[in-house]
């Protein structure tokens, strides 16, 4: 296990799927109550390959509104492709977004890689347009999640399928994340880009920042900020977040 000196961080940072939820789940009643406790002590960022809208349905909606709780959350959908803050509402103070152009060559990529290659059931799409990345989700987007686990358990479906698509588009960050999905934005554009805007606006230098995150390895969508320098939490799910977390909270780390 890391060893990390909680209290000397001012900034807490979450990825969601497989960290504070499971895949495209909302995170459940102990890990709400966590976050709240957290957040009542720390600044907290949610970085993760998902829309807004996907944020507000995970974890916004079950966290509930509270002015002087959500004033410490910081939301940077798309690996940071927009950076939003609360004042009395949610604001987004920066966006990043694909062009039609870029959308339609990733998509056509995608389409020529993969279409007709899984003979699997589908739930819901399996690309997903979130304005500032494209996501491919290899079972759809609302699959079980027991199926997604079992699909692609040691990566090398996507680690096969995140190199065809690097050939094809050399100009964009393509990265696997979740149980069944890659993502990909533009160039540049991953997580560690969306820590830099933190660090940027709010003045932050990476020993402020604690990052938990369950795609940190070689090729996941949390390992850039682990390359950074950011001290980085690997957890296997949302159960080790929790331990984690409840450590921090009693002082225990």
């Amino acid at each position: 296990m890391t060893i990390i000196n909680f209290k000397t961080k001012k900034l807490i940072a979450f990825d969601v799927d497989g960290t504070l939820s499971q895949s495209r789940s909302k995170i459940d009643h102990e890990m709400a109550d966590l976050l709240k406790k957290l957040l009542a002590k720390k600044q907290v960022a949610i970085i993760t390959g998902g829309a807004f809208a996907d944020i507000k349905k995970q974890i916004l909606d079950e966290i509930g509104l509270n002015n002087e709780l959500n004033k410490n959350l910081i939301l940077l959908p798309t690996n940071g492709g927009g950076l939003w803050i609360f004042d009395k509402e949610w604001k987004e103070l920066s966006s990043h977004k694909l062009t039609t152009e870029e959308k339609w060559k990733i998509v056509t990529a995608i389409k020529e890689v993969v279409d007709g290659k899984e003979n699997i059931n589908e739930f819901g799409d399996k690309v997903q347009d979130r304005e500032s990345e494209i996501t491919y989700s290899a079972l759809g987007e609302h699959a079980p999640v027991e199926f997604k686990k079992a699909w692609d358990p040691d990566f090398k479906k996507r680690i096969a399928l995140q190199k065809t698509l690097e050939e094809k588009l050399p100009e964009f960050e393509i990265k696997i994340g979740g149980k069944t999905s890659i993502d990909i934005t533009p160039k540049g554009m991953d997580k560690a880009y969306g820590i830099k805007k933190l660090m940027e606006y709010f003045k932050y230098n990476k020993d402020d920042i604690l990052f938990f995150g369950d795609a940190v390895y070689e090729n996941g969508n949390d390992y850039p900020v682990f390359l950074m320098g950011v001290d980085t939490v690997r957890v296997s799910g949302p159960e080790e977040t929790k331990e984690r977390l409840l450590r921090f909270l009693a002082g225990k780390d």
